[in-house]
């Protein structure tokens, strides 16, 4: 996985190492792009770093065209006790979207993962997660949304596949 993904936007606690190994080779066929939510004050920040990420997602697709598949890895503010209704849950159908953005705006299929990581407290698990997810030869889905809690003891595909029943 390593030589074949792309590490883009902010680099998360839970992927920090993961993201120091990752080379950028000429031809990624996987991105992965970190949003860190965790500074958010208001709403209008949390929306505004959604909108700057799906900018720069579809900028670096635009770089990269070999990447047939994205993770959108978010962090939300740890803290329940603040009161930022967008910010303690990833939006809804975001991976949706961008997954037919792309197909629309570009003409290309891409698989767009989102997965919300906080609360991840095993970066290894979380690194593996992430290597079967880019390395995984074919698989059914084309977007999916997912927390940490619904791969911490399965991988993206078994998540997917108990979602879809």
């Amino acid at each position: 996985m390593r030589s074949s993904v792309i590490v883009r936007g902010d680099v998360l606690p839970q992927y920090a190492e993961l993201a120091s190994e990752c080379g950028d080779p000429q031809r990624p066929t996987g991105l992965l792009w970190g949003v860190d939510l965790h500074a958010c004050a208001s709403r209008k920040e949390a929306k505004t770093e959604w909108r700057k990420a799906v900018a720069g997602i579809r900028a670096a697709l635009d770089e990269f065209p070999s990447v047939r598949r994205v993770c959108v890895a978010g962090r939300r503010p740890d803290d329940s006790s603040r009161p930022l209704a967008p910010v303690k849950r990833v939006p809804g159908g975001l991976a949706l979207q961008i997954h037919n953005d792309l197909e629309r705006d570009r003409g290309r299929f891409v698989q767009t993962l989102v997965l919300d990581v906080t609360g991840c407290d095993q970066p290894d698990k979380l690194t593996d997660r992430l290597a079967e997810t880019f390395d995984a030869r074919s698989t059914g889905w084309s977007d999916l949304t997912l927390t940490w809690n619904d791969i911490s003891d399965r991988g993206c595909e078994q998540a997917w596949e108990a979602q879809a029943l």
